[in-house]
């Protein structure tokens, strides 16, 4: 067999211009990339800046929603009803444009919770037994308050028969700390704490409170009005 010669199996060097092609381009291509970029900046620029005004857009929007169905629960209390007639009223009342769902409540006196409207009479005004009283509640959590709706906790006339009770929870009826835990219909909660206290945001509504309930059932069944 014939030896092969070695100018036949040795690689040909590349053309010259295609070296020098190549070479040109490995130089420019910084530039040709600096180039697409600078072309493609006005680009991405305005992407983000329409990125940006759209979630400007819907946070107002979302805003807007909340803000037009924000319920605003407040903590009153008064001595007359609307006839002017004696009646000490402890209540719930929603200022604001939406409606409210009341959670959970809590009242005590003097540091020391109260769990229901007996056990407040009791434990503030009165040495003997307070069901023998004629008062009027309402429930206070678990229920959807309209807007500019009062509930009334706890109302209690003044009578012959509560006259003592009614004059001493006058006075100490000024010694309650009242907070309720109050929602949107978008789940947004607050807590409302005092008579003039401002709702404070919280995530969710607490589940440690020392819960006040009406009792309204316990009372029906011992022939108390209610």
């Amino acid at each position: 067999m014939p030896d092969t010669p070695d100018d036949e199996t040795a690689p040909q060097p590349a053309p010259p211009m295609a070296t020098e092609v190549g070479s040109r381009f490995l130089r420019y291509l910084p530039l040709i990339t600096i180039a697409h970029f600078v072309i493609g900046l006005p680009a991405l620029i305005a992407s983000l800046a329409l990125a940006y005004f759209a979630f400007v857009q819907a946070d107002a929007t979302q805003k807007m929603q909340t803000g037009g169905a924000m319920p605003f629960v407040t903590v009153g209390t008064s001595n007359v009803d609307a006839e002017g007639n004696p009646d000490i009223a402890l209540t719930l009342t929603n200022n604001g444009v939406g409606p409210a769902i009341l959670g959970p409540i809590e009242i005590r006196y003097k540091g020391k919770p109260v769990t229901t409207p007996i056990d407040m009479l009791e434990r503030c005004c009165t040495a003997t037994d307070a069901r023998g009283l004629s008062f009027a509640t309402a429930p206070s959590s678990r229920i959807a308050v309209r807007p500019g709706e009062t509930i009334e906790i706890l109302s209690l006339p003044r009578t012959p028969v509560s006259e003592t009770v009614w004059r001493t929870f006058n006075v100490e009826r000024w010694k309650l700390d009242v907070r309720s835990c109050y929602c949107s219909i978008f789940n947004d909660c607050w807590i409302t704490e005092g008579m003039q206290g401002l709702p404070k945001p919280v995530k969710q509504c607490p589940a440690d409170w020392s819960l006040y309930d009406e009792d309204a059932r316990q009372r029906f069944a011992t022939g108390n009005k209610g």
